[in-house]
């Protein structure tokens, strides 16, 4: 295998053994749980092949599985051949996509997912809950509520990443203020989070909006 093959061949065993230990499976049971749902006729020396690809041994190198297995071993997991071989870092090219077109991580975005389609194959209520988020993120209260979550953000990182930038702020503040700095801390923090609550409750309340008596 040439440098490139090989480095595929080190993923390839990596993630399929992650695979594995994700869904709580030894090699035999999961050659038997693979069998079962293909109809094929695997051995455990077939998955511990699979586990070995790339590796050498008396007989020679250990080649890639063909790429119909390739493709059922991925299907199996619910992943794409190309995660199993590391062209994509992603478990699926749908969401390597995802994540390229919203720049968010693939967690967030799975997060999301998960809540639509969670302990339900109703596509009723999939859709009643797309319907929630759709609402939530048009909102046009929903960009001034992420500019108060980012001041968040940008606190939270200068403390926790340069804690002496922030202490000096803090103190600048407090000197301008004669507070303590403490204190000085607490309001500007209070300050903030109060602002990021009530941009939050101003896009509940209109994207959401309650039933109101016309007698008012």
């Amino acid at each position: 295998m040439n440098d490139i093959t090989q480095q595929n061949a080190t993923i390839w065993r990596e993630r399929l053994k992650q695979c594995m230990e994700e869904r709580g499976l030894t090699q035999l049971s999961f050659v038997s749980q693979l069998n079962k749902q293909y109809l094929t006729r695997y051995h455990q020396k077939d998955v511990s092949r699979w586990l070995n690809t790339g590796n050498r041994t008396a007989s020679g190198e250990i080649g890639f599985p063909k790429y119909e297995t390739m493709a059922m071993i991925a299907d199996f997991f619910g992943v794409d051949v190309g995660y199993l071989t590391g062209e994509t870092s992603e478990r699926t090219f749908d969401m390597s996509q995802a994540c390229a077109y919203t720049g968010l991580h693939s967690d967030s975005i799975e997060a999301v997912r998960h809540w639509i389609f969670q302990n339900t194959s109703d596509p009723i209520m999939q859709r009643y809950r797309i319907e929630t988020l759709n609402k939530f993120l048009s909102s046009p209260r929903f960009a001034e509520l992420l500019a108060k979550l980012m001041t968040l953000q940008e606190m939270s990182t200068i403390w926790n990443n340069e804690p002496d930038k922030f202490g000096t702020l803090m103190t600048t503040l407090a000197d301008d203020s004669d507070l303590p700095t403490g204190f000085t801390l607490e309001l500007i923090t209070g300050a903030f989070f109060g602002l990021a609550s009530e941009s939050f409750s101003q896009l509940v309340r209109e994207a959401y909006p309650t039933p109101r008596n016309n007698a008012d």
